[in-house]
This record gives C-alpha cells, sequence and structure tokens, in this order.
C-alpha cells in the first residue's frame, strides 16, 4: 500500500512539473518574441501608444499582436491573410556589420527555386543580434499566388538583448504545393512598416530564378541572367 501511495505522488509532482515547464515556455517565449510591440520609421512602440503620422494618419496605435490600427480601421499592417501552412522557416547568423552602421532592411533574395511542389526562398536581411552573435527571434509568413509570393517575418525588437547590426539568412521553404507559376511571378518582401521589396525573381520555361542567377537558354546556345525581375540572355562563343 505505502509504494502504491509513493507511486501516485510521484504521478502528481510529475504532473505539475510538467505544467509549471509549459507555462514558463510559453511566458519565455512571449517575451522573447515581442509581439506586444510595433515598428515603424525606425521606432519602436509598445502595445496602446499611439504611432503618431503614420502613412500620414494621426489616429493609429499599437495593438497586442503587433499589428497597427488606425480608427475604427482592424489589422491595418495585416498579418490575418498570410499563412505559416506547410512552411519550413528557419533563421541564421551570418556575420557583424560595423557597430556604427544604421539598420536597415536591405533585404537580398540569394536564391529562389520551386520544383516537385516545393518553392524556396533564401534571403538575407540586416537586424540587431546580440552581443554573443545571437540572431534575435523570428517567425516567418507568406502569402501566395500565381502571380506572387509576400514573404513577411516578424523579429524581436527585445533592445535590452539585440543590440549589435548584423547580416542574418532567412529560409522559407514551402512545400505541398499545386500551383502554375505565371511568366511575371514576382516574390515581394514586406517589412513591419509595410514598405514592401520586390526580391527580383524570373520564371524561365517554367522555371523560377532568384535574381542573379544564370542559367542557359532553352536552346542551350545563350547564358541568361535574371536581373531583377528581367531576363537578359548572350548568345554563347
Amino acid at each position: 500500500m505505502g509504494k502504491i501511495k509513493q507511486r501516485n505522488w510521484l504521478i502528481i509532482i510529475t504532473v505539475l512539473l510538467v505544467v509549471v515547464s509549459g507555462v514558463g515556455l510559453y511566458l519565455s517565449m512571449h517575451q522573447k518574441l515581442s509581439f506586444s510591440s510595433c515598428e515603424y520609421g525606425g521606432e519602436i512602440y509598445n502595445s496602446g501608444e499611439n504611432i503618431p503620422n503614420y502613412n500620414g494618419k494621426s489616429d493609429c496605435t499599437c495593438n497586442s499582436d503587433g499589428t497597427i490600427k488606425c480608427g475604427e480601421e482592424t489589422n491595418d499592417t495585416g498579418y490575418s491573410d498570410f499563412s505559416s501552412s506547410n512552411l519550413k522557416f528557419t533563421y541564421s547568423y551570418l556575420n557583424l556589420l560595423s557597430k556604427d552602421s544604421v539598420v536597415k532592411e536591405d533585404v537580398n533574395a540569394t536564391s529562389a527555386s520551386y520544383v516537385a511542389g516545393t518553392l524556396s526562398v533564401n534571403l538575407e536581411r540586416n537586424v540587431l543580434c546580440s552581443a554573443s552573435n545571437e540572431a534575435p527571434v523570428q517567425t516567418g509568413f507568406y502569402k501566395l499566388s500565381s502571380s506572387e509570393l509576400r514573404l513577411i517575418v516578424m523579429t524581436s525588437t527585445d533592445s535590452s538583448k539585440y543590440t549589435t547590426p548584423c547580416k542574418i539568412e532567412n529560409s522559407f521553404v514551402i512545400s505541398n504545393l499545386d500551383i502554375s507559376l505565371d511568366s511575371n511571378f514576382q516574390i515581394y518582401y514586406q517589412s513591419a512598416d509595410e514598405s514592401v521589396t520586390n526580391l527580383g525573381a524570373c520564371v524561365y520555361n517554367g522555371t523560377l530564378y532568384g535574381s542573379q542567377e544564370a542559367f542557359k537558354s532553352q536552346d542551350s546556345k545563350s547564358i541568361c541572367l535574371c536581373d531583377i525581375g528581367k531576363i537578359t540572355c548572350n548568345d554563347l562563343q
């Protein structure tokens, strides 16, 4: 009987430890991601704060989910129509930038492909990392149609931890797709302040290429380059 009671107490203690650990993990991630703040014009605003002159409007405030609301509008910056379904998103630290650097988005796509129902995009961004070369906590989302892919990254802005300018890499891998890419298909990156950067993708002969990627023409007589959304070809000698 004593062993049974002891076993029951061990089960109860184990359950309590799991619950406490789960709550602690949730609170820790919520704090790290800092989704209770908004970024606009290089400034950080806490939830409930007024954001002056946001897109020419004076009645805009920061929502608790990181979006910006103006007047009676809702989800003004709009994450609601973005998705993370079938998305594998990763981020990694690349290198430090000058301590005197003014951090701007400066987003560049390094590669893009669409093969066997999987669309992949790698891009580099300038952000603030920790003094120990640790990239900030991030979460990626996307919005996809046959004519465009729009990417967005929610990045921690914890100013007590992330203070050093750096360059990071983001990888988006969206699987289980069944779409035909339009010949004018483009990839865009949308920042937290709603500014949009065209990452310069190209579709040639049904194949997706990232900006500055080179490839042979369909007849193999030319070398072509995807140059910021436009394809230029030069004949082989």
